[in-house]
């Protein structure tokens, strides 16, 4: 029976923000879905029959997320829908956008009823999302609704990309919608996210009509390690003083001062957020000879 405390859908970004960088989803076949303005709900099935929800930050939903999915004309087709799966020795978590009738959380729209519609479907059988297809035919089979599809494209070129963006959020603005979700189904298993570790990925990615377009604003990047400041001599030396005061007589030991003397200057290097000074050891002996010289 499948756990929905551990199925968590992921984190959408934007394509300017996807890691490692834009050009993954290149050469990709992307699905460009109508992103619904609601709250992201995960449906399942108990080992008793009855139906577990779950937020996107919250294993258990609260009772007034179960009052809303209980009011809905979709969730007599969403219980056979996990139900039927069951039978066939799988688990689903159906995803959905539950939109609450009246004024919808980004203001876009206004529900005139509380409903639900469907946008992915995991499967426990096969370690993933459903693709597009696969996620529309359970849809069909059992009436539920499900996000429209708008668009497909598989372009080289970023700026192909974002031109084939600006029209999918056109279009979206036309339905009276928020902006879109682009999926890409991917077959190389070195790509992470909710279908990691398995042989199919996935990327996703979500852009809304309300957010500036950076990709078309001037930026300045200058790629590399950041230049932090070195940290201050006060602050090394108050970390090899601490590790003496630990160490006692086998501060006198390099093997054992050094790693404790280094954990302690890193220590501080997160703290006041500098880069580690690169002579520490030197800094090391000359508090040794201090403290030989002063015993002499």
């Amino acid at each position: 029976m499948i756990d929905i405390a551990e199925i968590k859908y992921p984190h959408l970004d934007r394509i300017l923000l996807l890691r490692p960088n834009p050009e993954i989803v290149l050469g990709k076949e992307i699905y460009w879905t109508i992103k619904e303005d609601g709250s992201n709900l995960g449906v399942a099935l108990t080992p008793e029959g009855d139906l577990a929800l779950r937020t996107r930050n919250m294993s258990v939903a609260s009772e007034e997320f179960y009052t809303h999915f209980q009011s809905t004309d979709e969730i007599a087709g969403v219980h056979e829908l996990l139900a039927d799966a069951q039978n066939w020795n799988d688990g689903y978590v159906v995803f959905g956008e539950l939109c609450v009738k009246g004024r919808s959380p980004a203001r876009t729209e206004v529900h005139d009823r509380t409903h639900f519609v469907v946008f992915d479907i995991w499967s426990q059988k096969i370690g993933r999302f459903m693709n597009y297809t696969q996620m529309h035919q359970q849809c069909h089979h059992f009436e539920l609704p499900c996000v429209d599809l708008i668009g497909t494209c598989n372009v080289n070129a970023r700026d192909a990309l974002y031109e084939f963006k600006d029209l999918m959020l056109a279009e979206a603005e036309c339905r009276g919608k928020e902006g879109v979700v682009g999926k890409v189904w991917d077959e190389n298993p070195w790509n992470t996210g909710a279908g990691a570790g398995t042989k199919r990925g996935i990327i996703y990615f979500k852009e809304k009509l309300d957010t500036p377009k950076l990709e078309k604003i001037p930026r300045s990047e200058v790629h590399g390690t950041v230049a932090l400041p070195v940290l201050p001599d006060s602050e090394v030396s108050g970390a090899i003083e601490k590790a003496y005061a630990d160490l006692g007589a086998d501060f006198f030991d390099v093997r054992k001062a050094m790693p404790l003397v280094a954990q302690y200057v890193a220590e501080e290097c997160r703290k006041h957020n500098c880069a580690n000074p690169k002579d520490l050891y030197p800094r090391y002996l000359a508090r040794v000879r201090d403290l030989q010289e002063a015993s002499a």
